[in-house]
């Protein structure tokens, strides 16, 4: 379930969610991506360009925002594994969020 957006500012793409990776190109700004997942909080999302291939970008630079429209990766040390399981559910549905009645 990707989502499509575009860069609102030239962007460095990196190999991984965050400073320490590389940088593997740069997208000029007004870019057309593909966004696939983010890392929690929405901070680091990993996109795919046409010409740029894929990598990971600093959400803060995306329009329109991902926020709440792709999957969450919650384990930065895995930016190229297979994606983690996203939010959804958190639990069973049907399940009590509070504590039980009684108890």
């Amino acid at each position: 379930m990707a989502f499509n957006t575009a860069t609102t500012r030239s962007l460095n793409v990196r190999a991984g969610p965050g400073t320490s990776f590389r940088v593997v190109t740069v997208l000029p700004a007004r870019t057309s991506v593909w966004v696939d997942r983010c890392t929690n909080g929405w901070q680091w999302c990993e996109i795919s360009a046409r010409r740029s291939g894929r990598g990971w970008v600093d959400a803060r630079f995306l329009h329109p925002s991902v926020r709440g429209r792709v999957p969450i990766v919650n384990d930065r040390r895995r930016p190229g594994g297979p994606p983690s399981p996203g939010p959804w559910p958190q639990r069973p549905v049907g399940q009590p969020t509070g504590p039980t009645p009684g108890t």
